[in-house]
């Protein structure tokens, strides 16, 4: 009995004591408190899972079916013909020419994705990163600095939607953007894309705002010219190059900068296209060839097939036009009209712009050196007739300038006029219309001319 071991009194029970030897009612009670977390979350993910479901059925309730642009058929120029196929006009509310996807060169989808939607081969209508990417770059700046609008998204809310700034209109956006994917490949929703964007001044689509501003098609593009292009459709109004062109080399150097960083440039391309100047070369929708003639043409379209479907359907009319003939008909008339009208003497000069002033050029009344004509900024044309400014008056003759170029005007260059000395005829300041006569460097041989007081017109007719 004295060698039995006595169990000591401080031995736990597994009443009051875990095997691990620490406290059972923290770990019981840390147990519910993140069972209530979890039920709690997943009550949050069920209660905005099902918000969201019921904003997409409220939202998606009046959206239009997107298989309705399987018979889409944009407005296209009507265009007119002459007897060879030469373009002699066109009519339309939206200058458009149709692009086929084979037809937009790489480095104007290169450009085009770089700077709207870097992910547009991957995603299913709304790209998630690009949103997340915006969200973090606008909190970090404190201010929205970007958009996240896909190409998809876009097209949508240009076929189906208004421009309004709601979060309904954002949804509903969404919502057909994911429709639009569905139903339509990745290069039918580009190649919609790319005729749909407004470029300003009436031009639509790329291929007319490259006519338009560059005077050649997109497959002649340089990727300077292709960048331009490519940053225009975010705001027409804005990023024109017609009204804003330093906001239009900044926007075409930032969207140089996305293909670099998008690695569809290398470095030293970057820097060669960002030095370039914009190189606008605008062109004019209205042909000035037979213009009267053209008019009767559309008349006639309309009182036939109706203004819409002249204006927007992309009529091709071929006519009976044969431009050399109108070429030399017109010419024949416009000197027969210079012509009569010497006959009945000097009027005298148009203006002067000493004496009477045209207006004021930087708070200043124009001097001789700083006055400047419309005509000079036209190509100078022998056979052509353009204003020149009487800048000095000598005995023989009087010395004219022609903006940059000048001419020596004798007696004999005037001598219709029954007048034989430049005094009689001229004064410093005087502007006068000149017929070109011979272009020689920086030297023109001049004869005087006016603008003729009567018309006239001339049809010519093959019984």
């Amino acid at each position: 009995m004295a060698n039995r071991p006595i169990p000591p009194a401080s031995r736990p029970t597994g009443s009051n004591r875990s095997s691990g030897g620490q406290p059972a009612a923290p770990r019981i009670r840390s147990r519910r408190i993140f069972g209530q977390l979890v039920f709690f979350i997943l009550l949050l993910l069920s209660s905005g899972v099902g918000a969201l479901a019921g904003l997409v059925i409220v939202y998606s309730a009046d959206l239009p079916k997107v298989r309705q642009l399987e018979d889409y058929r944009a407005d296209v120029m009507t265009e007119l013909y002459a007897d060879d196929g030469t373009v002699i006009g066109s009519f339309a509310l939206e200058h458009r020419v149709i692009l086929y996807y084979n037809q937009i060169p790489p480095v104007l989808r290169d450009a085009v994705l770089s700077i709207e939607d870097r992910h547009f081969e991957s995603h299913f209508g709304v790209d998630i990163i690009g949103i997340v990417r915006a969200a973090i770059k606008d909190l970090l700046e404190w201010r929205k600095t970007q958009g996240a609008s896909t190409l998809t998204q876009q097209l949508s809310r240009r076929f189906f939607l208004t421009p309004e700034k709601s979060f309904r209109r954002k949804v509903q956006e969404a919502l057909l953007a994911v429709q639009l994917e569905r139903h339509f490949t990745k290069p039918q929703i580009f190649t919609m894309w790319a005729n749909e964007m407004d470029f300003g001044s009436g031009n639509f689509g790329f291929e007319a705002a490259s006519e338009f501003f560059f005077g050649k098609h997109v497959g002649e593009l340089t990727l300077p010219e292709a960048a331009m292009l490519a940053g225009i459709p975010n705001n027409s109004a804005v990023f024109s190059p017609l009204r804003h062109p330093e906001r239009a080399l900044e926007r075409r150097n930032r969207v140089l900068a996305a293909m670099l960083d998008n690695g569809k440039i290398t470095n030293p391309q970057y820097e060669e296209a960002k030095a370039a100047p914009l190189g606008l070369h605008i062109q004019s929708w209205s042909k000035n060839i037979a213009p009267y003639f053209v008019d009767e043409v559309r008349e006639l379209l309309e009182k036939r097939y109706g203004s819409e479907t002249v204006q927007a359907k992309g009529l091709r009319v071929y006519t009976t036009l044969n431009i050399h003939l109108q070429e030399l008909s017109v010419e024949a008339l416009r000197r027969g009209l210079h012509d009569d009208d010497k006959r009945r003497g000097w009027r005298g000069q148009e203006q002067n712009i000493i004496n009477h002033p045209p207006g004021l050029v930087g708070g200043s009344r124009v001097t001789l050196a700083t006055y400047s004509d419309d005509d000079w900024k036209k190509p100078f044309l022998v056979g052509g007739w353009v204003r020149g400014l009487v800048t000095e008056v000598k005995p023989g003759y009087a010395l004219v300038r022609f903006g940059a170029l000048s001419a020596r005007v004798t007696p004999a260059d005037f001598a219709w006029t029954h007048r034989t000395s430049p005094a009689e005829i001229f004064s410093t300041g005087d502007v006068d219309l000149f017929a070109i006569k011979e272009l020689t460097g920086k030297t023109l041989h001049v004869t005087l001319d006016q603008v003729p007081d009567v018309q006239g017109a001339v049809l010519v007719i093959d019984n």
